[in-house]
This record gives C-alpha cells, structure tokens and sequence, in this order.
C-alpha cells in the first residue's frame, strides 16, 4: 500500500514539473483596479500571483500580460495552455481572441470560484511569432484570488501534467469526500443500532469533513458571498466542535476549565465569522493556539497512560494522532493562502487530513466495537460463571433438602413403625403379659395373643416392600400371612378379589392405615365372631375400589373398643369411607376407595 503512495507521488512529482519544449510564463504586466478606487494601478510582477498576499483586505480587478514566442521547431504541432489555478472569475485571450471566459467578471462576489486547472488548446492559426497572452481576473476578499504560473508547449508534454494536476485537486478531494461521507453513514448506521454518543459524534465530525472538503472542488458555489463564506466557515465550526467532542468521548471526561476555554474560543470564533471576515484571521490564530496547547494535553495524558500501564490505549492514540494531523494540516493551509505568496497553487494537506481523520476514525469506531464486543464477552462469561454458581449452590440446596427429605422420611417411617408396634404388636404383647399376670388365662389364649402379636410385626415389615397404591399386593400379603391362623382357627376364607387397578393418590401412609384397618378386622373376627366363614371381596366400579369382610358369627354388641375406634382414625387418616354392621347373621367391615379408576400396573395375587 505504501509502495503504490509512493509511485502515485512520484508520478504527480513529474507530471506537474516543466517537461522539455515546454515555456513557463511567469515574467507578467500587472494592471489591478482596487473596488472603490477608478485609478488603476500598473506595474510588473513574478507569477504566481496570490491576490490575498500581495493585496491583503483589498478586492478588484487585474489583468496578466504575458509575452512568448511561438516555437518554429514545433510546426504544426498542437500547442496548449496550461494555468494551474485561476480565479476567483477569469477571461482569458491571445492576441486579443477570447479563448475561455468562466463567472460574472463584472460582478463582485459572485459563486463562480475558478479552483480547478485550467487546459486549453491554442488554434495553430491564431498562433503568431511574438504573441501576447492576457488573463483578466475578479478577486474577491479571502477566496484566493490569483493566477498561477502559465505554461505553454505541445499538448503531448502538456496532457499529463494537466491529468495530475486534475487528479489532485479535483479527483482526489471528490474520492475523500465520498470516504468521509460512508464513514459518516457508517457511524450513523452505528448510533442508530446501538444508540451510543461516540458514534453520532464521529458520524457528524465525518460529515462536517464531507461537506468542507466538498467545497475544495466545487466551482459554482450555489450561495452569494459572504453566505458561501460563512457556510464554508460553519462547517469548520462544526467540525471542531465534533472533534472536541470525539476527543471527550474516548478520553471519558476532561478538565472542567478546558471545556470552558474550548467553547469561549469556538464561540469567539464563530462570532467573528458571522460579524466580518476581518476578524476571522486573528480568531483563527487563536484557535491554532488553543488547540496547540489541547494536543499537548492529550499527548501527555496519553504518554502518561502508557508509562502507567505499559501498554498503549490504542483509542487515545488514534485520536490525538488525529487531532495533530488536522492541526498542522489547518496551520499549513493558512499560512500557504494567507501568508505565502509563492504558494498560490498549492492544493493544501487537508484533504490529506481528511483522510486520515476517516481512517482515524475507522480504527476508533472498531476498536470501541472490539473493545465493547470483549466487554460483552467477559460480561457473558461472568453471567455463566454466576449462573454456574448459582446452580452449583441450587443443586447443594437440593441436595441438602433432599437429605431433609429422607431424614424426614426415615422419621415418619420409624414413626409409623413405632405406632405399628404400639397399636399392633406392643398392644398384643402387653395383652400376653397382663394375661400371664393374672393367672386366669390359658396357655392357649396367651398363644393367641402371641401369635398376633407376630403376625402384626410380619405385617408391618411386608408393608415397608410394598408397591404404592397396589392393593392386590396388599390383599396378597394380608392372605399370605393370616390364612394359616384363620384355618387354624376352624374358619374358612372364602376368597372373592378381582384384578384391580391401582389406587390413584395413594401414599405410603394410606397403604399402611389400610392394610392396619384389614388386619384388625380380621383380628376381631378371629377372637370375637365365633363365625365358621370369613369372606374378603374386592372389587373396582363406579369410580372407586371397594373392599369387605364379611364372617357368619354372633357380631360385637356394645359400645366401640379401642380396636374400632383406632380403625376409624386410621380410615380418616386415608381418606377411605369405614363402614362397620353387625346383625345376628353377622358382623361386617366395607371399605371404600374413592378414586377415579385410571390405567396401570396391575397384581395378580
């Protein structure tokens, strides 16, 4: 990339040098008529002539005579001119024909501005040996009014330096000012997604770029002087106040008496445009100086950061390198168009500064966009490292109510084992123990009691395995255990189960109050009854599953025991309906499920 900058400067080098065969009028006859002044004055000069230099606060009129000799060893080669820069309204003749006319020339201040290179073919008959060549101007005060070194020779020596010298000041400024302008899009583009100030900032100070250097190669201003004048210094204006403002945004803040003193000088500034152009170099020169002293700020804050950290903030040194560009661009314009007067044609460095602002600020806007895009990275990572924790701490949590849970559980089952033990196996043990005692029970009443006293326990253990809500297994395990008892007892079991379904609802807690009501009904009918058959049925209909036990014996007569009260409870408890009747036939127990019937595993006793 350098190599090919190197190449194009080279070729502009040489293209706007003087080729061989080529004449450079510079020897001139100047008549200047002074605006307000009907005596002209005559004299000679060297061009180029710079009319804000040599006539400074003055407008008018002048006239450039030049004489040249036709070259002989030419022939009938095509000859041309070639003016670098005129203006601001030009006419210009050969032995008195009218070759090229551009603005009012009669008309003060008007829009024409004459800013780019003028190339012209001279017709071979007009051509004589000793020819005369007049350049008549308008100059207005401060719009660079002059006329350049004139060259004449053949159009082959000449087309190339007129191509560089187009490309120069007209083709290069248009290229910078579209950069400037979709850097200024893009920037906007920016703010408008993700509505952060530093990139409407850097959108405006790119379009306010725009627009200035527009105004470099743009011939017809479209507003009277001094409108134009005051537009063009507007825009200036702005641009400064955006750069400042960019600068606050990637420093994060500056010096309270700073931003006083940068907006007392910009308003001073501005006001002197708008009051006179008379004022406008000495508030200029103030401006230079202000922001003299701000890049030194800047460079020292930034070499300050550096030497702290040992590491460059690369947004801060694209900016002060910017702001220094612009800076010595801005002092060398000036000087080449208000205080050099060799310097007439000299196409400025600030489209070179425009373009190198329009990189500045590409490299700004991508390196906040990294820098930012990192921030949300690290934020990222932080939130997953948070919410890594937090689950961390939730999965600890659960499992800490988890051991809640089975140390709750492990409790409600030594609790309900305990009561199994008290109202079961502890009651029947304490029966034997007060039947013994007492001496008036029998060996085989204590074998009795002892015997439900086991089979209560064995009960009780068979419930820890049980499937939840299975009451076939139940049913299954209460036949398995006391069948043996009940044949004992000269009772025969008249069996009547279908295959149920599952008890939707049902807790651990259920199955065992249930499987305690069956075993106690069965109990009583073994001590109580005196009945020859006892019958079990189970079956499911109606939305509810419904378990009795039926014997053939004398009943219960009186008011409820202990046994019946507990089975009531325990009925309550499940959340089943406890029916007792009792007749002379008989006594009964029916104990209904109410739940909705639903699909599952079912057991086969």
């Amino acid at each position: 990339m350098s190599l090919r900058l190197l190449c194009v400067l080279v070729w502009l080098w040489a293209a706007t040098s003087a080729c061989a065969g080529v004449q450079v009028l510079q020897d001139a006859e100047l008549t200047v008529r002074l605006r307000g002044q009907p005596v002209p004055i005559v004299s000679t000069t060297t061009l180029p002539l710079h009319w804000d230099v040599a006539l400074r606060r003055k407008a008018g009129w002048a006239r450039v005579r030049l004489r040249f000799d036709a070259d002989p060893a030419r022939g009938s080669a095509p000859q041309t001119l070639f003016i670098a820069r005129l203006g601001n309204a030009y006419r210009v003749s050969i032995n008195g024909v009218v070759l090229a006319e551009e603005g009012a020339l009669r008309e003060p201040n008007h829009g024409w501005s004459g800013k780019r290179p003028l190339w012209l073919r001279l017709p071979g008959p007009l051509l004589q040996a000793h020819n005369v060549l007049d350049i008549d101007i308008r100059a207005d005060f401060l719009r660079r009014a002059g006329v350049s070194t004139v060259q004449v020779g053949p159009e082959a020596e000449l087309r190339a330096a007129w191509h560089a010298r187009e490309w120069r000041d007209v083709t290069l400024p248009r290229a910078v000012s579209i950069f400037s302008l979709l850097v200024s899009a893009f920037c906007l583009l920016l703010w408008w997604q993700q509505r952060e100030a530093l990139y409407a900032i850097a959108a405006l100070w790119q379009g306010s770029w725009c627009l200035r250097i527009s105004a470099r190669w743009w011939e017809d201003a479209f507003l009277s002087w001094p409108a134009w004048f005051q537009l063009t210094q507007g825009l200036f204006w702005l641009g400064c106040l955006s750069g400042y403002a960019l600068v606050r945004a990637v420093w994060g803040t500056r010096p309270r008496r700073e931003q006083w003193v940068v907006a007392s000088v910009l308003l001073a500034w501005l006001a002197a445009t708008w009051v006179g152009p008379d004022w406008v170099l000495a508030c200029t020169a103030l401006l230079i100086a202000a922001w003299a002293v701000l890049i030194a700020r800047l460079a020292f804050d930034t070499w300050r950061v550096w030497n702290a950290v040992h590491k460059p903030d690369s947004l801060r040194v694209w900016m002060t390198l910017a702001v220094v560009v612009c800076w010595g661009a801005l002092v060398h314009d000036i000087a080449t168009a208000r205080l050099l007067p060799t310097q007439y044609d000299e196409a400025g460095w600030t489209i070179w500064a425009a373009a190198l602002t329009g990189v500045a600020v590409l490299a700004i806007v991508s390196l906040r966009f990294q820098k930012t895009r990192h921030q949300l990275s690290d934020l990222t990572h932080s939130l997953e490292r948070r919410v890594q924790l937090r689950e961390d701490e939730l999965a600890a949590r659960h499992e800490e109510l988890r051991d809640l849970e089975r140390i709750k559980a492990k409790a409600e089952e030594r609790s309900r084992i305990l009561r199994d033990m008290h109202d079961g196996a502890g009651a029947h043990l304490i029966t034997a123990m007060r039947q013994i005692e007492g001496g008036k029970a029998s060996n085989a009443d204590v074998l009795q009691t002892l015997r439900e006293s086991l089979d209560q326990l064995r009960l009780s253990v068979d419930a820890m395995s049980l499937p939840v809500g299975d009451v076939n297994a139940l049913l299954a395990s209460l036949r398995f255990r006391l069948q043996p008892r009940i044949e004992a007892a000269g009772m025969a079991l008249q069996w009547d189960v279908d295959l149920l379904p599952l008890w939707p609802g049902c807790t651990e807690e259920s199955m065992h109050h249930l499987q305690y009501i069956l075993f106690e009904a069965i109990s009583n009918t073994l001590q109580h009854a005196r009945a020859r058959q006892l019958t079990l049925a189970a079956h499911a209909g109606d939305g509810a599953i419904v378990l009795t036990l039926q014997d053939d014996g004398v009943g219960f007569r009186g008011a409820a025991g202990n046994g019946l009260r507990t089975m009531q409870e325990r009925a309550d408890l499940a959340n089943v309906q406890l029916e007792l009747h009792s007749s002379a036939q008989g006594s009964g127990v029916r104990i209904v499920l109410p739940a909705l019937l639903t699909s599952g595993p079912e057991t086969v006793p």
